[in-house]
C-alpha cells in the first residue's frame, strides 16, 4: 500500500482553511470527510446494537483506510487549535465571549492526547501493510504528533526528543523522494528544526549549539531541483510557497473547459461562461500569490546571486499574470462578439424584408440557433463594448512589453496586430449600424492593412477572412440600396409625368382628358338674404308677477303661524310609528 502522506496533508490543509489559519473550517472539513470515507468503506455502526468497527492490519486493504486514521489525527489537532484560538480572542474582561462559554484551559490538551492515540494506531497499521517509504513517513508523523502533545503538557525534554527523531526520519526520506516530494519534506524538516530550537529555549539551553544533520551532497542545487525557463535561462524555485502556488496553477485545466464552451456556434451560455471565468480568476489569483511570496523573499534576501535569480522569477510571474489577464480579456471579447451577432439577428427579426445594411452579421454564427429568441434583452451587446475590450487587451500587451526581454517577441507582435485589427473591425461595425457606410469601409480597410504586416497564421487568416467578408457584404448592400432607391425615384418621376398630362392624343381611340378644370363653373343655390338672430332676449331681464312681493317692506310680509309648526311637529316620523 502506497500514497504520499505529506502531499496529502499539505493539499487538504491548504485547500480547506489553513492557508488563512481557519482551524474551525479545517475541523469541519475533516469531520465531513471522515463521514464520507466511513460510508465508502462500510465502517458504519449498527443503529440498533453498537458494534465497534476498527481499522486493523487485517481489514486495511486500501489507502483510504490509512487516510481515515490520518483524518482522525487532524480533526483532533484542529479542534485543539480552535480552542486555543477562541481563548486568545476573548479579552481580559470577558469581551467577545463565544456562545456556550469558554472551554476549560486543559480541554485542548485532551484533544491532543486523542490525536496521539490515533497517530499510534496509524503507525501500528502502516508498519504491517504499508510500503517502506510510507511506513517511515507514518512513523515520523506519529513522532511529530507526540511532540506537539508533549509541548502542550509542558514536557519540553520529551517534546525535543520527539521532534528531533521526527526530523531525522523526514530527512532520511530524501533518497527515495522526487524533487517535488523532497521540497515538501525540506519544509517539514525546517519546521521541526524551529520546534527543536523553541524547546531548547524553553529549557534554558544555548540554541546556537544546535547543529542539525545535513549531508554534504545536499547542495542548494539539489534542494532546489525544480526549475523554470525564462528568456533562455533556467531559474531555480526554492520557495515552497511559490512552488505550491505554481503547482495549483498547473492543476487548473482552463483550456479544456474554454474549448468546450467555444464549441457552440451561438452565444456562450452563462453557466459555461462563468465556469471558464472562475477557473481563469483562480489561476490569476494563484499567480498573484506566487508573485507576492517571491517579492517577499526578494526583500529579505541578501545574496546578490540569488537576488538576481529571484528578480528574474518576479519578471516571469509578472509576465504570466499579464498573459492570463490577456487571455481572460480576449475570451470576454469573443463572448461579446457572439452576443453582438445574436443581438443583430434578434433585432432584425430574421425576415427577408429587413434592410440589407442591418443583416450582414446574422449568418456568421447562425449554426446552433433555433430561433431569434435565443438571446435575452439583458444580454444584448454593442460593438463599442467589443472595442473597449480590445483597448484593454492592448493596454495589457503594452505592460507586458515593458518587462526586460519581452519586447519584440513574435507571439506578442501577432497578438498586438490581432487586437488592433479587431478593434478597427468592430469600430467599423459601429459605423455601419449608424448608417455611415463610408466610415465603416475606411475602418475595414485600416483593419486589413494592419493584418498585412503580420506573418500568416491561422488566427490572422481567420480574422482577415472575416474583415473581407464584412467589407464585401457592406459594399454589395450599399450598391443594392442605391439601385433600389434609383429605381424607386425613377418610378416616382414617371408617375408624376403621367399624372401631369393635360392633353391626350386620342387618335382612333376615345380617351378622357385629366386635370381639366371646367370653366365657367356650374351654378349653386345660395340664400337670398342672410338671417340675423336677435340675441338681446338672452340678456334683458323682463318684470314678472313676483316683483310686487319682492318690493314690499319686510315687516308687512306674512309670518308662519304657530299652529302650522305644531302640526308639523306631530306628524309621523320614521321608526315603526314612534312620534317625536
Amino acid at each position: 500500500m502506497e500514497f504520499d502522506l505529506s502531499h496529502f496533508l499539505k493539499e487538504i490543509q491548504l485547500q480547506h482553511g489553513l492557508r488563512g489559519e481557519d482551524y474551525a473550517r479545517y475541523r469541519r472539513y475533516t469531520t465531513n470527510r471522515l463521514s464520507t470515507l466511513r460510508h465508502q468503506l462500510g465502517l458504519l455502526h449498527d443503529p440498533k446494537r453498537f458494534k465497534l468497527k476498527e481499522i486493523t492490519p487485517q481489514n486495511a486493504t486500501r489507502p483510504e483506510h490509512l487516510q481515515l486514521l490520518v483524518l482522525y489525527v487532524e480533526r483532533c489537532w484542529a479542534a485543539a487549535e480552535e480552542m486555543q484560538e477562541r481563548r486568545r480572542n476573548v479579552g481580559g474582561g470577558g469581551e467577545n465571549k463565544p456562545p456556550g462559554g469558554i472551554p476549560p484551559s486543559d480541554q485542548f490538551r485532551k484533544r491532543l492526547n486523542k490525536s496521539v492515540k490515533w497517530a499510534s494506531k496509524l503507525h501500528e497499521v502502516a508498519r504491517i501493510v504499508a510500503h517502506p517509504r510510507l511506513k517511515q513517513e507514518a512513523e515520523a508523523y506519529s513522532l511529530e504528533v507526540k511532540g506537539r502533545a508533549a509541548a502542550a503538557h509542558g514536557a519540553m525534554v520529551e517534546a525535543k526528543k520527539f521532534f528531533s527523531m521526527a526530523r531525522e526520519l523526514y530527512y532520511a526520506l530524501r533518497k527515495s523522494s522526487t524533487p517535488e516530494q523532497w521540497m515538501l519534506l525540506l519544509t517539514k524538516v525546517n519546521e521541526l528544526d524551529d520546534r527543536v530550537v523553541y524547546c531548547m529555549l524553553r529549557l534554558g539551553e544555548d540554541a546556537s549549539k544546535y547543529k542539525p544533520h545535513v549531508d554534504l551532497e545536499d547542495t542548494m542545487e539539489r534542494l532546489a531541483a525544480t526549475t523554470i525557463e525564462w528568456n533562455g535561462r533556467q531559474l531555480n524555485v526554492a520557495s515552497i510557497k511559490v512552488k505550491d502556488a505554481l503547482r495549483e496553477v498547473r492543476t487548473l485545466n482552463v483550456e479544456s473547459v474554454k474549448t468546450k464552451a467555444l464549441e457552440l456556434g451561438g452565444p456562450i451560455p452563462l453557466g459555461q461562461q462563468n465556469k471558464v471565468l472562475d477557473l481563469m480568476d483562480r489561476r490569476i489569483g494563484c499567480l498573484n500569490d506566487a508573485l507576492a511570496h517571491a517579492r517577499q523573499d526578494l526583500r529579505t534576501l541578501s545574496d546578490d546571486r540569488q537576488k538576481t535569480e529571484l528578480q528574474l522569477l518576479v519578471h516571469y510571474l509578472l509576465f504570466h499574470v499579464s498573459q492570463e489577464t490577456l487571455h481572460r480579456t480576449l475570451f470576454m471579447a469573443e463572448v461579446y462578439i457572439r452576443r453582438f451577432c445574436a443581438t443583430e439577428k434578434s433585432l432584425s427579426g430574421g425576415s427577408s424584408s429587413s434592410s440589407g445594411n442591418n443583416k450582414i452579421n446574422t449568418h456568421i454564427y447562425s449554426s446552433g440557433f433555433k430561433n431569434k429568441k435565443e438571446i435575452t434583452p439583458s444580454q444584448y451587446a454593442s460593438p463599442l463594448e467589443i472595442v473597449r475590450l480590445y483597448d484593454t487587451a492592448l493596454e495589457t500587451l503594452g505592460e507586458m512589453e515593458l518587462l526586460p526581454g519581452v519586447a519584440g517577441r513574435a507571439d506578442l507582435e501577432e497578438l498586438t496586430a490581432l487586437c488592433r485589427a479587431g478593434k478597427l473591425l468592430y469600430l467599423g461595425e459601429g459605423w455601419r449600424i449608424s448608417l455611415e457606410p463610408t466610415h465603416a469601409q475606411n475602418c475595414y480597410k485600416a483593419s486589413l492593412s494592419t493584418l498585412e504586416g503580420v506573418p500568416s497564421t491561422p488566427r490572422v487568416e481567420k480574422l482577415r477572412l472575416v474583415v473581407e467578408k464584412r467589407s464585401l457584404q457592406l459594399a454589395s448592400s450599399t450598391l443594392l440600396t442605391t439601385l433600389q432607391s434609383g429605381v424607386a425615384a425613377r418610378r416616382v418621376e414617371e408617375a408624376k409625368e403621367k399624372s401631369t398630362q393635360y392633353l391626350v392624343d386620342a387618335g382612333d381611340q376615345v380617351a378622357v382628358a385629366q386635370n381639366i378644370i371646367k370653366f365657367p363653373p356650374d351654378y349653386q343655390a345660395v340664400p337670398c338674404k342672410p338671417v340675423f338672430v336677435d340675441i338681446a332676449l338672452t340678456y334683458v331681464e323682463y318684470p314678472t308677477h313676483d316683483i310686487s312681493s319682492r318690493t314690499k317692506p319686510r315687516d308687512e310680509q306674512p309670518k308662519p303661524s304657530d299652529s302650522a309648526g305644531a302640526k308639523e311637529e306631530k306628524r309621523w316620523k320614521w321608526g315603526w310609528g314612534w312620534r317625536k
